[in-house]
């Protein structure tokens, strides 16, 4: 089964039993300081958990795009550890517990054709302070499971603690599929809880059922609830017949691309194996991160975006990847992601634009850094030591390399690096950079612009953009920093710092000796560190400069930024006052808006939203910042809902009398200037959390001309009017409804036709009649359809197909009631049958489907399921 039939199965399986689809959550946790990343499904739920909210309903079932950390450098080395995943889980607050919760991922695994005898669960076995979870212990037995099969494990592996320092917990059982003796460690008493791949978790059913205080004791909760995650990537590798995450269809095609691309074998050796199993993971890592709003930096999100694009880079170029290839990389993850993701394809072109903009970056510092890092590798080889650090350090420094990237290349000779050692290199680097009297070489990678900062303290620059995008200024510092730029510091300064939401200014500063373009401003409280790239000979300390705002792009930012007051004001107006800011992104190009409420607008309330701002920039509403006391901005209702510190004097951007707000950053002076407002996306973000993406301006002009143009082109296409392309589409689905029943009533006799070959060539045995073939079809589901119309024309019949389906098997056994009264079992007869075709499989005795990989195995396989049946009729 494909990954997104299996994401449709669970979806549609936990709606059958009551529970309500929800949201995923962004990869940016929203409102959640205390990790970096939506790491599991139930994070964004744990309000409801804790009790501090009210869940909308008490059984939710999800699909959670997730992102953990913990694994980056075991990514590619092992058959299942991962950084991107899919989460999916069904949730009960308080309603069903573990006899429904292990029932039906039971049932779940059935459909999902996992045998039972394949299947292992653990138990919290108690310690000292809680006791042994017998009542899981029991239920699973209630379902078959004999002690030997049910394994008990410690608080490390099966106790879920609080979400935060105290709260709501409870053990955990797990189901593990047994791939069997071959595939591990070979010791007779490997079991779960063993550290090789014989078994794979692929589900955690967790029971809240305590609550801890802060001595660490535990309380029984008044009700239990129910968490669980099943990882998409591992069932699917199940599920698909494969014993690892890298050959199941979520990765198949992008390690086929990647091949292609360096022009090897996917498996011609470990290294490349290992090389090709990290780009993918990483493409899709990095298209994830993007898609949710996070861009390559020095820190936090930022630096593990970097990380992973510049993992993905070195190994394909250490494979002979010679050109960038990972926005390449990243188009496939969106052709087979895109379906489930409708923002993922959306966002499509600015993942491109970020790897590879970061690809070609790196691709220089790998350049220049490589062959100092080999070199020092085979000198250590020689002499039998480990990499010294003050290597990894040079490379830092000066080259701007890497050093968990260095560490990591070690690593894969089986060398070490004195990470104390480095960490001491580099304190002592920033003590001399602070002590420094003159412009020298600051640590490169993250905390450059930070080190600089600290050395130049006390030249100030002060901002002064709000009054002026051009001013005459003085050099007060500049430092060189890693990939060519330079930092500078100005006496006064016309550009906008990063913050609030707001993107930095750019522009150019001028001096007699050379000219810099500004590429980013770094915010340090009350002041700010210029990050700028030489274009023209060298600006030094002490010159006068003319520092320089692009004003068309600090425009339409200006334009961004008072749209987004607009937009907020409005969704308060149509929604209600509950309506409060989550956090916003204010570019050039375009704004973005989170915000909490309760429920999602509609499409008409969306439409009044866009239709007030709209109203409020024709009215032509003077825009109005002014410096005031904190206490006078609350008396007059200054929205402020950040958490932000804020001193005893605070910037109030005022709205004509409808709008105020705290807010330090820049806007136009009317809002007439805006000149026109147009949402382009509404998705839900999260729990109660929406985020708004709109343009105004001339981009708004230009969304239209270009909906315009598509409009045009589709009214050519359908030689209608422009006016009457609606009912013109009309007309064509009326027509495509009427061929779709046409085909499925052809294809249907097409079926038909073939069972009736099928069954005329059957072998009757003892009164069961032996239906065996190899026909032609599309997919593996029509083997189900086909078996079906088989079993209807001859009632005593067992069906047995086997097809080569994209180049690998697909079996399906079918056995009527009249064949499984005579002792024959679709579930038996397909295990005689999967060794021909390497595969695996299992099912019930009416019905049983399996896959594998040799497809010359075919004929072989139908001949063992039918000698099968024979051996259990006795002829």
């Amino acid at each position: 089964m494909n990954a997104a039939d299996i994401r449709d199965l669970y979806r549609e399986f936990f709606v059958a039993r009551g529970h309500l689809v929800g949201e995923p959550a962004s990869l940016v946790p929203a409102g959640d300081p205390s990790v970096l990343f939506t790491t599991a499904g139930m994070q964004q739920y744990k309000p409801y958990f804790l009790g501090v909210d009210t869940p909308p309903a008490t059984r939710i079932t999800t699909c959670q795009r997730s992102f953990r950390t913990n694994d980056i450098e075991n990514v590619g080395k092992t058959a299942r550890h991962l950084t991107f995943f899919e989460m999916l889980g069904n949730f009960s607050f308080g309603d069903y517990f573990k006899a429904e919760a292990i029932q039906w991922a039971l049932e779940l695994s059935d459909q999902l054709g996992i045998p039972r005898d394949r299947v292992w669960v653990s138990v919290f076995g108690g310690d000292s302070q809680v006791p042994a979870d017998e009542e899981a212990v029991e239920v699973w037995k209630s379902h078959g499971f004999t002690d030997d099969r049910i394994v008990r494990l410690g608080r490390g592996d099966n106790f879920w603690g609080p979400a935060g320092p105290t709260g709501p917990c409870g053990p955990c059982s797990e189901l593990y599929y047994d791939f069997g003796p071959e595939v591990g460690c070979g010791q007779p008493d490997c079991k779960p809880g063993c550290d090789c791949d014989r078994y794979l978790e692929y589900w955690n059913l967790v029971f809240v059922q305590y609550d801890m205080d802060e001595a660490g004791d535990l309380t029984p909760l008044p009700k239990g609830s129910i968490d669980t995650g099943m990882g998409l990537e591992r069932i699917a590798s199940i599920s698909q017949g494969v014993t690892n995450v890298f050959e199941t269809d979520l990765f198949r095609p992008l390690i086929e691309r990647g091949a292609e691309l360096a022009g090897v074998k996917p498996d011609g050796s470990p290294a490349v194996t290992r090389a090709l199993r990290t780009m993918a993971e990483h493409a899709r890592g990095a298209s994830f991160l993007i898609m949710d709003g996070i861009l390559p930096g020095n820190d936090g999100r930022d630096y593990v975006l970097r990380r992973i694009i510049r993992r993905a880079v070195q190994q394909g170029v250490a494979i002979g990847v010679e050109k960038p290839f990972l926005a390449t990389l990243t188009d496939a993850v969106v052709d087979i992601m895109g379906g489930a993701y409708p923002a993922l394809a959306e966002a499509r072109a600015e993942i491109s634009r970020v790897v590879d903009d970061e690809e070609i970056r790196f691709r220089r510092t790998l350049e220049q850094g490589m062959g100092i890092l080999e070199e020092a590798l085979r000198r250590a080889r020689d002499a039998g030591t480990d990499l010294p650090a003050d290597v990894a350090f040079e490379l830092h420094d000066t080259y701007g390399f890497p050093f968990d990237l260095t560490r990591e290349i070690a690593a894969e000779q089986d060398m070490s690096v004195d990470e104390e050692r480095f960490g001491r290199l580099m304190e002592e680097q920033r003590e001399r950079a602070r002590a420094a009297q003159k412009e020298g070489a600051f640590a490169s990678g993250p905390g450059e612009v930070e080190d600089f900062q600290r050395r130049y303290a006390e030249s100030v620059s002060e901002f002064v953009g709000y009054e002026r995008l051009e001013v005459f200024t003085v050099v007060r510092a500049v430092g060189e920093l890693s990939e060519g730029r330079v930092a500078v510091k100005l006496a006064e300064s016309p550009f906008y710092a990063e913050g609030g939401g707001q993107i930095a200014d750019t522009g150019w500063i001028h001096t007699d000796s050379g000219k810099l373009e500004v590429e980013q401003v770094v915010k340090f409280e009350s002041d700010q560190v210029v990050v700028a790239r030489p274009v023209e000979g060298e600006v030094v300390t002490g010159e006068r400069a003319k520092a320089m705002v692009n004003a068309v792009r600090r425009h339409q930012t200006a334009c961004n930024h008072t749209a987004t007051h607009l937009l907020h004001n409005a969704l308060r107006i149509v929604l209600g006052d509950h309506v409060r800011q989550g956090g916003s992104m204010v570019r050039p190009e375009r704004l973005r808006f989170d915000f909490f409420v309760r429920e999602a607008p509609t499409a008409e309330q969306l439409r009044q939203v866009e239709d007030l701002v709209n109203r409020r920039i024709v009215e032509n509403h003077a825009v109005r910042p002014f410096v005031t006391t904190r206490e006078y901005a609350a008396e007059i209702g200054a929205l402020a809902f950040f958490e932000e510190k804020y001193g005893e004097f605070v910037r109030v951007l005022e709205i004509d009398d409808f709008s105020r707000e705290l807010c330090g950053g820049t806007h136009v002076s009317s809002t007439s200037q805006i000149g026109l407002f147009k949402i382009t996306s509404s998705q839900s973000v999260g729990a109660n959390t929406r985020r708004i993406e709109a343009v105004t301006s001339a981009a708004a002009i230009e969304f239209y001309r270009d909906l315009e143009h598509e409009w045009d082109g589709l009214a050519e296409r359908l030689k209608v009017r422009p006016d009457r392309l609606v009912a013109a589409v009309e007309k064509l689905s009326s027509q495509i409804r009427d061929l779709e029943k046409k085909l499925k009533a052809a294809e249907s006799g097409e079926r038909r036709d073939l069972a009736a070959e099928l069954v005329a060539a059957a072998v009757d045995v003892s009164g069961v009649a032996i239906v065996a073939g190899s026909p032609k079809v599309e997919a593996a589901d029509e083997l189900l359809g086909l078996a079906d119309e088989i079993r209807a024309r001859r009632p005593e019949a067992i069906a047995l197909l086997v097809s080569e389906v994209d180049g690998r098997v697909a079996a399906v056994v079918a056995a009527s009631d009249a064949a499984v009264g005579r002792g024959v079992k679709a579930g038996d007869v397909m295990k005689a049958m999967l060794p021909a075709i390497d595969g695996k499989g299992g099912g019930k005795p009416q019905l049983a489907r399996g896959g594998g990989t040799a497809v010359d195995g075919i004929a072989a396989a139908l001949e063992a399921g039918s000698a099968c049946v024979r051996d259990v009729l006795g002829a």
